[in-house]
């Protein structure tokens, strides 16, 4: 991928598809019953996950400012936006969006102060707590 991406500094060919190094990884791992690294470069779950989030806000607004590389060019699914509690209001409306559920900015100031609570104590966030929090949300923001 160095090649890849900086060819102006790594004049170099290869005959590698590039698009298909998730895919082989995932293969190798699931033949040698050993999981892939989280934290592994370029195939690992965590190499196009963000949580921080100034950072998920740099990655919705231009991926490229945080990634050099394209999760499809390696052939993975796509970026992964992960909700915690440093989440900010923009990654949360997004993924309220996502899930077809997007919020008012009424509800979503009373959905970001009930989600950052439930990620105090919580490590991870699912749809469905999402959605339990929207239809509070919704109710506290109709008073």
């Amino acid at each position: 991928m160095a090649c890849a991406v900086r060819s102006d500094r790594l004049p170099y060919t290869t005959r590698v598809r590039t698009e298909q190094l998730y895919p082989t990884s995932q293969l190798l791992s699931e033949i040698v019953k050993f999981p892939v690294q989280p934290n592994k470069a370029i195939v690992g779950r965590n190499a196009f996950a963000h949580e921080a989030g100034i950072h998920q806000h740099g990655v919705m607004s231009n991926p490229l400012c945080y990634e050099i590389m394209t999760p499809c060019s390696v052939g993975v699914p796509g970026t992964q936006i992960v909700l915690g509690k440093h989440s900010g209001r923009h990654a949360l409306a997004k993924r309220y969006e996502e899930l077809g559920a997007p919020l008012t900015d009424g509800e979503l100031e009373v959905a970001y102060a009930r989600f950052i609570a439930l990620a105090d104590r919580k490590k991870r966030v699912y749809d469905q707590d999402l959605l339990a929090l929207r239809q509070g949300s919704a109710q506290a923001a109709a008073r």
